[in-house]
């Protein structure tokens, strides 16, 4: 049959025997010399008398539709968080749920069979069955395939067959009884679009498609397979559909592998036709008040969450502690990052690795990173332990010392990580003081152990240098507060080592007493934050049960390789120090040239600095707006802001900052 004698004969099947034949025509765009040939070869066929004959319908029946299919398996990766509770398919748009509305076009258009292919949250869709008699067939590979699996668990069914997708929105009904080819409906765009776009046709058929593309028709809506049209593609696809790429693939994809067998025409749609919604952004736009339908679900949801019985239950109200987020690579002084940079030695490293450094789990007898930082530091290997990065051996310290109803010392001004682990281990938390003079800041020894004798804290917390204000304690002062305090834990951290003179006898300490542990990371004064290694010292017996916490295997060995190439070359390291010490001197006098500032001397790679009479939130802003990045730490009325000294450009760009913010 001829595409224009199935389009009057379905042309008159649809309006009924009421209208005049010569109306078809017009309505199909024929000139009446060319409708009345088309009437006269449908006659002489015996295909239409005053109606379509029986052997009229006998020829359309190759053409009419068996059924559509819908796929509604996927998770709509796009449209969180509601789609976590409610599938795509599911969404109510316009008073309507999608997947409804086209059940209820196909319906309407004479489809009896129905097809809808659920995989994620696929109990929802099953009322669908009730409601509107349709076939629910289960993709149980929705989570780990495309919707390629989705047409395969369906293929039992593919013949004269529409292939849907359940959050599209018809604006008119689309769907017909009767088709005569293989098609897929297609919009046209100007600008680029980042979908499936035809590049070349052949007549009215599609010839090729690539992804990406701009003044081109790109494919969207729904597609229909022809009976012979279902034949070739399920044979390729029983074919191919053991390998694992295949069942990866859209269906889109898996058509263009074999585009020259697989015969789509290209049937055009203007915009008012069809709605795709591939993210919130659309659905909204398309429908404003889709806002409250979702704030509805999403508020109801989270309510059904919060009275969702749960064994970690205990833990809900508790604040996770997180560094300050950064996209931004230049004037990053609120992390305290060593942006010197590590030793070229470092890279080097890299140049060397092997593909077994990756496969291979590091299971040698000795571990070489430990035997460097023995010889480095002068301390035997059995006092050393290696984490990943020094904020997890916090963590792990606190992991093993800590029981629920126990408690810990630490400064104030501090860094509140210290606080934020001990209260997810449900400790209470005291703290001392760290004072200051005209000059510096300075750890109260005595109020610690005034504290310490009050509370009997599990762990004291001591970090020298100070973070926020660069002060030390010296090692005399350590001791006194490790042998007053037997019963607790001392955790001195030393992130911050390396910036200033060495005056603590690590060796004798770790040797003599055990309730010590010393931090230290390649973070800091190595500049090997991201490479996240943390080491320390403690007697080899807290070793053995601080190990009950250490990971499993060894840290990356190529992170290590990379920590030990760092340690093999320590005049970078001091020539480094040289040059950020003098920097970190220049800044500190500039500031405190400037009134109402106060920068107090530091023994660490950052300046601790007070401002008088200034919002500080204020000022944090300005400078973030001019590629400054400062922290905080504290209230209003006491406010500190923790400077990094980077290189003399980027200091003295904060200089001129500050004193420009000073005198507005």
């Amino acid at each position: 049959m001829r595409i224009e004698e199935f389009n009057f004969l379905y042309g008159i099947h649809k309006q009924g025997a009421a209208i005049m034949l010569e109306d078809i025509g017009k309505a199909l765009g024929y000139e009446p010399a060319r409708t009345e040939k088309i009437l006269s070869n449908l006659r002489e066929k015996g295909w239409l008398d005053k109606r379509i004959t029986d052997s009229g319908y006998e020829a359309l029946k190759d053409y009419k539709v068996d059924n559509a299919i819908i796929m509604a398996a996927g998770f709509g990766l796009r449209s969180l968080p509601l789609s976590r509770y409610v599938p795509k398919g599911l969404y109510k748009v316009r008073d309507e749920v999608l997947v409804e509305r086209q059940i209820e076009q196909i319906l309407d258009a004479g489809i009896k069979e129905i097809i809808v292919v659920v995989g994620y949250l696929k109990e929802q869709f099953m009322y669908l069955k009730e409601k509107y008699g349709v076939i629910i067939v289960e993709n149980d590979d929705y989570y780990r395939y495309n919707n390629i699996s989705s047409i395969y668990a369906a293929k039992d069914y593919l013949k004269n067959s529409y292939i849907c997708c359940s959050d599209n929105y018809f604006n008119v009904n689309v769907f017909e009884e009767y088709v005569y080819d293989s098609y897929y409906s297609c919009k046209y765009t100007e600008e680029y679009a980042d979908e499936h776009c035809v590049i070349k046709t052949d007549g009215e058929y599609i010839k090729e498609i690539k992804k990406g593309g701009s003044k081109a028709w790109y494919t969207i809506g729904e597609a229909y397979f022809s009976n012979e049209f279902s034949k070739i593609f399920l044979g390729y696809l029983e074919e191919e559909y053991e390998d694992a790429e295949t069942r990866k693939l859209i269906w889109d994809d898996f058509h263009i592998r074999h585009i020259s067998d697989l015969k789509l025409r290209l049937y055009k749609y203007n915009d008012d036709i069809v709605q795709e919604f591939d993210s919130m952004e659309d659905i909204i736009k398309f429908d404003p008040d889709f806002v409250n339908y979702r704030e509805e679900i999403l508020k109801k949801k989270n309510a059904e969450y919060n009275d969702m019985p749960h064994p970690l239950a205990k833990y809900e109200d508790m604040g996770r502690y997180n560094s300050a987020t950064t996209d931004q690579h230049e004037g990053r002084l609120h992390l305290n990052e060593n942006t010197f940079g590590p030793s070229l030695k470092c890279l080097e490293v890299l140049k060397e690795i092997t593909v077994q450094d990756l496969y291979e789990y590091d299971m040698a007898t000795e571990d070489f990173l430990i035997n460097a930082i023995s010889k480095a530091f002068s301390m035997p290997a059995d006092d050393i332990y290696i984490h990943n990065g020094s904020a997890e051996i916090i963590k792990s310290v606190f992991s093993i010392a800590l029981e629920r109803n126990d408690c810990i010392l630490t400064s104030d001004p501090g860094w509140n990580y210290y606080a934020s682990i001990a209260k997810e281990k449900f400790c209470d938390v005291y703290y001392y003081k760290v004072r200051r003079d005209d000059y510096s800041y300075y750890i109260d020894v005595k109020d610690i152990l005034e504290k310490a004798k009050r509370h009997k804290p599990r762990i004291i917390v001591l970090t020298s240098p100070h973070n926020p204000t660069g002060c030390k304690l010296d090692g005399n002062a350590i001791e006194i507060i490790i042998k007053e305090n037997p019963d607790s834990l001392i955790l001195l951290d030393e992130a911050y080592w390396g910036f200033s003179e060495e005056d603590v006898d690590t060796r004798r300490l770790v040797e003599s007493y055990t309730n010590v542990i010393i931090s230290r990371t390649f973070s800091k004064f190595y500049g090997l934050a991201n490479i996240r290694i943390g080491f320390g010292f403690c007697n080899s017996k807290v070793k053995h049960i601080f190990g009950l916490d250490l990971p499993l295997f060894r840290e990356s060995s190529i992170s290590r390789k990379i920590a030990a190439a760092a340690l093999s070359d320590g005049k970078y390291y001091e020539s480094v120090n040289r040059k950020l010490n003098e920097i970190k001197v220049w800044f500190t006098d500039s500031l405190n040239k400037i009134p109402q500032i106060h920068a107090f001397a530091s023994h660490s790679n950052f300046v601790a600095v007070q401002i008088e009479g200034v919002d500080m939130q204020m000022l944090q802003k300005q400078l973030r707006e001019s590629g400054i990045l400062i922290r905080l730490f504290g209230d209003d009325e006491d406010c500190l802001a923790r400077i990094a000294i980077s290189s003399k450009e980027i200091m003295e760009k904060t200089v001129e900052v500050i004193a420009d913010i000073m005198k507005n």
